[in-house]
């Protein structure tokens, strides 16, 4: 009886644990946007010059947080600098409920509406946000 017992546990573990591997393996994007709802109320990007950082709406500026505290702190900015799913560099302003994007900052060129920025995180995978999911209330 207790071998059956002891044996039935063991089964129920690896179960749980195959199960976990599963589901961890299944859970990589493979190239395709995350859009993690735990993740949702922020973006956790690359700038142009590699730099890893968090931001968020507030109001109307993006409130950001750098990786690299030593360097750089926290504070608000009216657009952020990021790199795109093709490795294109863009920055991005708020438009309301949308986002402006020029390419390569160049802002006297041509620039583009958007409902969602399409972005690389810090672990180079593709990530889309809208401004509704970064928007954040409150003071900084």
């Amino acid at each position: 009886m207790v071998r059956a017992l002891v044996g039935l546990l063991i089964a129920v573990a690896v179960t749980i644990a195959a199960a976990r591997v599963a589901f961890i393996a299944s859970s990589d994007g493979g190239g395709e946007p995350m859009n993690e709802p735990w993740a949702q109320d922020r973006m956790e990007y690359v700038t142009w010059n590699g730099g890893q950082w968090t931001a968020w709406v507030r109001g109307d500026s993006f409130e950001l947080d750098p990786l690299d505290d030593g360097r750089w702190h926290r504070h608000a900015n009216q657009s952020i600098a990021f790199i795109d799913w093709e490795g294109e560099e863009w920055q991005a302003r708020l438009d309301g409920d949308e986002f402006l994007l020029a390419h390569r900052g160049d802002w006297s060129a041509h620039a583009e509406t958007a409902t969602a920025i399409r972005y690389r995180d810090w672990m180079g995978r593709n990530q889309l946000r809208t401004v509704a999911q970064l928007r954040r209330g409150g003071a900084l």
